[in-house]
């Protein structure tokens, strides 16, 4: 078995390493929600750059890339360089992807807006450039419903698929609003779920996917 020594004589002490971080206002927090940068924002004059913040209801995690008294929260569980007010530097980013999942059996139809279960946040400021909608079980409903796809419950509700009705929406592959050209992409204006709108009657049964592909924009 290896020695206490195995990889040289240097050995992390940890009361020493954690002492380092709390005299560099470097930690672990939690918080509720997406982060707010700038002086007025989550735990600035409290947070150093390096602290990681962890949203315990999305579970999305963000380190502070600002300083102590301004932080910049970047989303690490996004696409490199995404900031939660968007990524002002420039370099090499990356295509991110954002699957959201509606199944009537967990999130109802009820003439509403609805938030599936199983809907991730956008960061504000991405560019929403195609995607598409795969329905695996027909969507029905008990009249002539309609059904619209957007982002939150504001202006941009029906931003991914005009209100459409309930007999478009059958197993298969149905279009979005942006088809990647620049005069159909999307951007959004505040970090926000995705959402369905049900308008005219209630469904009755269905399930889909919806799969977004996006880059980081700025304010």
């Amino acid at each position: 078995m290896a020695g206490p020594n195995q990889f040289g004589p240097f050995r992390f002490n940890m009361w020493a390493m954690l002492n380092s971080l709390v005299f560099n206002n470097v930690g672990l927090l939690v918080f509720s929600g997406t982060p707010v940068n700038g002086t007025s924002g989550s735990f600035a004059g409290k947070a150093g750059p390096g602290t990681e913040l962890i949203d315990i209801t999305t579970g999305t995690h963000y380190v502070n890339i600002g300083t102590k008294a301004s932080p910049l929260w970047q989303n690490l569980s996004g696409p490199v360089g995404v900031g939660t007010g968007g990524n002002t530097g420039g370099g090499i980013g990356a295509v991110g992807n954002a699957k959201m999942t509606y199944s009537f059996a967990v999130d109802g139809g009820a003439i509403s807006t609805i938030t599936p279960t199983n809907s991730p946040t956008l960061p504000a400021n991405a560019i929403i450039l195609g995607g598409t909608i795969d329905i695996t079980t027909t969507l029905t409903s008990g009249g002539a419903a309609t059904i619209a796809l957007g982002l939150g419950s504001g202006a941009q509700v029906a931003s991914l698929k005009a209100a459409l009705a309930v007999a478009s929406w059958t197993a298969g592959q149905l279009a979005l609003i942006p088809v990647f050209t620049a005069a159909t992409y999307v951007k959004v204006t505040a970090a926000t779920k995705l959402t369905l709108t049900i308008a005219a009657a209630t469904l009755t049964a269905g399930r889909l996917d919806v799969n977004l592909v996006y880059v980081q924009g700025n304010a």
